[in-house]
Protein backbone atom coordinates (compact mmCIF):
# COMPACT_ATOMS: atom_id res chain seq x y z
CA UNK A 1 0.00 0.00 0.00
CA UNK A 2 1.39 3.17 -1.26
CA UNK A 3 1.81 6.11 1.62
CA UNK A 4 -0.58 9.07 0.91
CA UNK A 5 1.02 11.95 -0.41
CA UNK A 6 1.50 15.20 1.27
CA UNK A 7 -0.20 16.85 -1.51
CA UNK A 8 -3.55 15.67 -0.66
CA UNK A 9 -2.72 15.83 3.60
CA UNK A 10 -2.53 19.67 2.49
CA UNK A 11 -5.60 19.76 0.31
CA UNK A 12 -7.45 18.00 2.83
CA UNK A 13 -6.15 20.07 5.94
CA UNK A 14 -7.08 23.64 3.59
CA UNK A 15 -10.56 21.97 2.58
CA UNK A 16 -11.44 21.75 6.33
CA UNK A 17 -10.75 25.31 6.61
CA UNK A 18 -12.83 25.78 3.87
CA UNK A 19 -15.55 24.16 5.36
CA UNK A 20 -15.70 25.05 8.50
CA UNK A 21 -14.85 28.80 7.23
CA UNK A 22 -18.30 28.72 4.80
CA UNK A 23 -20.45 26.66 7.38
CA UNK A 24 -20.23 28.61 10.10
CA UNK A 25 -20.10 32.25 8.27
CA UNK A 26 -23.41 30.63 7.10
CA UNK A 27 -24.84 29.58 10.18
CA UNK A 28 -24.12 32.75 11.78
CA UNK A 29 -25.65 34.96 8.83
CA UNK A 30 -28.79 32.73 8.69
CA UNK A 31 -29.17 33.34 12.53
CA UNK A 32 -27.91 36.67 13.06
CA UNK A 33 -29.30 38.04 9.66
CA UNK A 34 -25.85 39.32 8.67
CA UNK A 35 -22.01 37.73 7.17
CA UNK A 36 -18.97 38.44 8.91
CA UNK A 37 -17.56 39.89 6.94
CA UNK A 38 -15.05 42.64 5.69
CA UNK A 39 -10.70 42.41 6.73
CA UNK A 40 -9.12 39.17 5.76
CA UNK A 41 -12.99 37.76 5.19
CA UNK A 42 -13.64 39.93 1.97
CA UNK A 43 -17.04 41.47 1.14
CA UNK A 44 -18.50 38.86 -1.35
CA UNK A 45 -20.41 37.39 1.08
CA UNK A 46 -23.28 39.68 0.82
CA UNK A 47 -22.39 41.16 -2.46
CA UNK A 48 -23.14 38.04 -4.03
CA UNK A 49 -26.62 37.64 -3.05
CA UNK A 50 -27.52 41.46 -3.63
CA UNK A 51 -25.69 40.98 -7.38
CA UNK A 52 -28.24 38.15 -8.06
CA UNK A 53 -31.13 39.21 -5.98
CA UNK A 54 -30.95 36.84 -4.07
CA UNK A 55 -33.08 36.60 -0.32
CA UNK A 56 -30.16 36.83 2.25
CA UNK A 57 -31.05 33.59 4.62
CA UNK A 58 -31.62 31.79 1.57
CA UNK A 59 -28.39 32.52 0.19
CA UNK A 60 -26.79 31.70 3.89
CA UNK A 61 -28.15 28.55 3.72
CA UNK A 62 -26.47 27.89 0.32
CA UNK A 63 -23.10 28.49 1.71
CA UNK A 64 -23.52 26.18 4.59
CA UNK A 65 -24.60 23.54 2.60
CA UNK A 66 -21.49 24.40 0.60
CA UNK A 67 -19.17 24.20 3.48
CA UNK A 68 -20.71 20.52 4.73
CA UNK A 69 -20.40 19.35 0.69
CA UNK A 70 -16.92 20.11 1.03
CA UNK A 71 -16.21 18.00 4.18
CA UNK A 72 -18.49 15.33 2.30
CA UNK A 73 -16.11 15.63 -0.86
CA UNK A 74 -13.27 15.23 0.77
CA UNK A 75 -14.07 12.16 2.88
CA UNK A 76 -15.35 10.75 -0.67
CA UNK A 77 -11.79 11.37 -1.94
CA UNK A 78 -10.30 9.49 0.95
CA UNK A 79 -12.46 6.77 0.76
CA UNK A 80 -11.31 6.88 -2.86
CA UNK A 81 -14.90 6.93 -4.42
CA UNK A 82 -15.07 7.54 -8.04
CA UNK A 83 -16.72 10.69 -7.35
CA UNK A 84 -14.80 12.24 -4.45
CA UNK A 85 -11.65 13.92 -6.90
CA UNK A 86 -14.43 15.36 -9.04
CA UNK A 87 -16.67 16.68 -6.49
CA UNK A 88 -14.01 18.41 -4.34
CA UNK A 89 -12.55 19.74 -7.89
CA UNK A 90 -16.22 21.28 -8.38
CA UNK A 91 -16.78 22.07 -4.88
CA UNK A 92 -13.31 24.31 -5.19
CA UNK A 93 -14.07 26.02 -7.75
CA UNK A 94 -17.64 27.28 -6.32
CA UNK A 95 -15.50 28.76 -3.13
CA UNK A 96 -13.66 30.77 -5.46
CA UNK A 97 -15.50 33.88 -5.44
CA UNK A 98 -15.33 34.46 -1.93
CA UNK A 99 -12.12 36.36 -2.13
CA UNK A 100 -9.51 36.74 -0.56
CA UNK A 101 -9.12 33.75 2.47
CA UNK A 102 -11.29 31.30 1.12
CA UNK A 103 -10.88 31.76 -2.94
CA UNK A 104 -7.12 31.51 -2.15
CA UNK A 105 -7.60 28.57 0.50
CA UNK A 106 -9.72 26.84 -2.78
CA UNK A 107 -6.81 28.06 -5.21
CA UNK A 108 -4.40 25.98 -3.03
CA UNK A 109 -6.78 23.22 -2.89
CA UNK A 110 -7.09 23.08 -6.60
CA UNK A 111 -3.42 23.00 -7.27
CA UNK A 112 -3.16 20.35 -4.59
CA UNK A 113 -5.76 18.17 -5.79
CA UNK A 114 -4.40 18.76 -9.84
CA UNK A 115 -0.71 17.47 -8.50
CA UNK A 116 0.22 14.02 -10.22
CA UNK A 117 0.95 12.54 -6.71
CA UNK A 118 -2.76 13.23 -5.56
CA UNK A 119 -3.87 11.81 -8.78
CA UNK A 120 -1.99 8.85 -8.75
CA UNK A 121 -3.12 8.25 -4.60
CA UNK A 122 -7.07 8.40 -5.62
CA UNK A 123 -6.66 5.53 -8.77
CA UNK A 124 -4.75 2.90 -6.91
CA UNK A 125 -6.46 0.38 -4.76
CA UNK A 126 -6.92 0.95 -1.06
Amino acid sequence: MRSTPISLIAATLLGAAVGLILSLNGLLARLSGAFLEGGWLGTMWSDIPAALRLDQGAWALTVVTLGLMTWGAFGALWARSPWGRPATLILACLSLPFFPTVGALAAAILLLVLLPASKAWGTTPS
